[in-house]
C-alpha cells in the first residue's frame, strides 16, 4: 500500500493508539478526527476543519446512495479526508498526503478491509487534483475530491468570499473582486467530476455564488 511519506509526529501517534478500535466505525472515525485535529482555542480553525469533514461526510452520503458506490467507505474517506491538517502548519498543500498517511495507519490498526483501505488511501491523496485528474483516478477516488468540493463551495464558504469581495473597497475594486470570483466559480463548474449526482450538486452551489456576486456587481454599479 502507498505511503506518502509522512513522519507522523508523537501527538499523532498518541491519538492514533488511542484509536485501535471501531465497534460503531463511522461514530468511532469522527472522535478520531475531532482528536486528531485537537480544536482549542487558539485553533478554532481546526474546528472548522472538523465540521467541514462531517458536511463532506453527509455528501458522500448522498452520492453514494443516488450511484450506487460503497456508502461506508466513501463516508470515511471524506470524514477522513483532512485529518492530518493540524500536521501542516508550514504548508497546508502537504494535508493530502499527512492525511493519505495517517487514514493509513488508521484503517489498519481497525483492521479495515485492506484493498477499501488502499483505494481510500489514494483518493484522499489526491483529493485536491483540480484540472489535473490522472487517466487511472477512479469514480469512488474523484467522489471524495467532490464531496470535499461541494462543501467548500457551499454557502457557508460563499458567504466568506462575499466578505472578501466587498470588505473596505471601493465599487470599481467591489467589481473587479466579484468579477475575479465569477470567472472563477466558472472555471470549477467545468472541471470534470465523478458523478452525475456531484456535477448537479456542485453547479447548484455555483449558480447560487455567481448569482449573488452579480447582485453585488449590479449595486456597486449604481455607485457610479
Amino acid at each position: 500500500m502507498e505511503s506518502y511519506c509522512t513522519v507522523l509526529s508523537d501527538r499523532v501517534k498518541n491519538v492514533l493508539d488511542a484509536h485501535m478500535t471501531a465497534s460503531d466505525i463511522i461514530e468511532d472515525t469522527k472522535k478520531f478526527v475531532y482528536d486528531m485535529l485537537d480544536p482549542t482555542s487558539e485553533r478554532g480553525d481546526m474546528l472548522y476543519r472538523y465540521e467541514h469533514s462531517i458536511r463532506a461526510a453527509e455528501n458522500a452520503k448522498v452520492i453514494a446512495r443516488a450511484e450506487n458506490l460503497p456508502e461506508e467507505p466513501l463516508i470515511l474517506a471524506c470524514l477522513l479526508h483532512d485529518v492530518g491538517y493540524r500536521e501542516c502548519d508550514d504548508d497546508w498543500r502537504r494535508h493530502p498526503f499527512v492525511s493519505a498517511d495517517i487514514a493509513r495507519v488508521y484503517l489498519q490498526n481497525i483492521n479495515y478491509d485492506p484493498d477499501m483501505t488502499a483505494e481510500m488511501v489514494r483518493g484522499i491523496a489526491r483529493h485536491n487534483l483540480t484540472d489535473g485528474i490522472p487517466e487511472d483516478m477512479t469514480t469512488f477516488q474523484i467522489s471524495i475530491r467532490d464531496c470535499d468540493d461541494i462543501d467548500r463551495f457551499d454557502i457557508i464558504r460563499t458567504a466568506m468570499v462575499m466578505g472578501g469581495t466587498v470588505f473596505e473597497k471601493t465599487n470599481s475594486e467591489i467589481i473587479e473582486s466579484c468579477e475575479e470570483a465569477i470567472s472563477n466559480a466558472k472555471w470549477l463548474m467545468n472541471l470534470p467530476r465523478g458523478t452525475k449526482t456531484a456535477e448537479i450538486l456542485l453547479k447548484n452551489n455555483l449558480n447560487k455564488r455567481i448569482d449573488l456576486l452579480n447582485e453585488i456587481i449590479a449595486q456597486a454599479r449604481k455607485g457610479f
